[in-house]
């Protein structure tokens, strides 16, 4: 009932842009992995935390030479995700060397101890603040579980609220981290886009055109986003290959590349027009796959009519974007 014109000509600039999507995606997972962006922000992201706003990055390094996180290395290449616990482990390690003799057991003798540590003064801030909302933790389990409400023995101990606290801290900077990852990832997926419209003249307003006069064209790029559509959400880990959308997209016969023979024409207007096409093209496309895939979805129910009373409505598809530093699976840190 609602298979007009307007909706598939709709439908076919969805599927294009979903189609660059991908390819941006790629472009960027291909970028980074070359450029290591994710171990190179994480390590920002430590340095922030250890050294603050000290640019030798001393106490960084010794953090990144420290063994346990050195067997993270995957040869001479630095680590894109640090577990939390780890993180813990060798930053308690260093400001409380165990060169220095036996490891304070008291929250007094931690604050002595890390007082006395040559470590930065922001660092032992922050760890004198941790070892106190441990130490208030850790009475308050002992209290409860000898009121017989608390069986938990993971409070038994003040070393163990301490770890548990600098891991909370660790979690929580990351998310931070993750941001300026993600704005990183976004201006690359905005200059790929515009690269990629250039150079394969992805017009919106010339495919707008096409698919308004060419019915074969828009029953072949409708079929094909009904495909795709119903494919099923790619697993984690899974990367779409580059040359595969683009090949979808000229199997259609959407117009791509140049010269065009549908160019401008000889006049300010004509430019206009279609300078105004490639940037619509590119704008669409750094939206990124996700959104493409959700517009897509409900397109295709309004084509259809809608879905049937009984039916339960479909999720978004996704795709994986690229992960942030500090979390395999979530937008950030990991548990360790």
């Amino acid at each position: 009932m609602f298979g007009s014109t307007t909706i598939d000509v709709g439908i076919g600039l969805i599927f294009v842009y979903l189609m660059l999507s991908l390819v941006c995606t790629a472009a960027n997972e291909a970028l980074a992995s070359a450029f290591a962006w994710r171990a190179d922000t994480l390590h920002d992201g430590i340095h922030n935390l250890v050294d603050g706003d000290d640019k030798a990055g001393v106490w960084t390094r010794k953090f990144y030479e420290h063994p346990l996180v050195r067997s993270l290395y995957r040869g001479a290449q630095k680590p894109s995700y640090i577990p939390s616990r780890t993180f813990a482990l060798a930053v308690l390690d260093l400001v409380l060397p165990r060169s220095a003799g036996a490891k304070p057991a008291t929250a007094a003798e931690m604050r002595a101890a890390i007082a006395a540590s040559p470590a930065p003064d922001g660092l032992k801030s922050v760890l004198l603040l941790l070892v106190d909302e441990a130490e208030r933790s850790s009475d308050t389990g002992r209290i409860l579980r000898q009121n017989g409400v608390l069986d938990i023995q993971k409070l038994d101990t003040l070393i163990e609220q301490v770890y548990q606290h600098i891991e909370g801290w660790f979690n929580t900077s990351m998310e931070r981290v993750s941001g300026w990852y993600k704005r990183r990832v976004h201006v690359w997926t905005i200059g790929v886009a515009l690269v990629l419209t250039g150079l394969l003249n992805i017009d919106s307003v010339q495919i707008a055109n096409h698919l308004s006069r060419d019915p074969a064209l828009r029953s072949a790029i409708v079929a094909q986003a009904e495909v795709a559509a119903k494919q099923p959400q790619p697993a984690s880990g899974d990367e779409p290959r580059l040359q595969t959308p683009i090949q979808e997209l000229k199997s259609v016969g959407i117009p791509l590349g140049w010269p065009d023979v549908d160019g401008p024409q000889h006049d300010r207007w004509g430019y206009l027009l279609k300078i105004l096409g490639l940037l619509l093209t590119a704008g669409a496309a750094s939206l990124g796959a996700p959104f493409w895939f959700d517009v897509l979805n409900k397109f295709m129910s309004i084509r259809s009519a809608g879905k049937a009373p009984e039916e339960t409505p479909k999720s978004p598809k996704q795709i994986p974007l690229p992960e942030a530093p500090g979390h395999v699976d979530a937008p950030i840190a990991g548990k360790g």
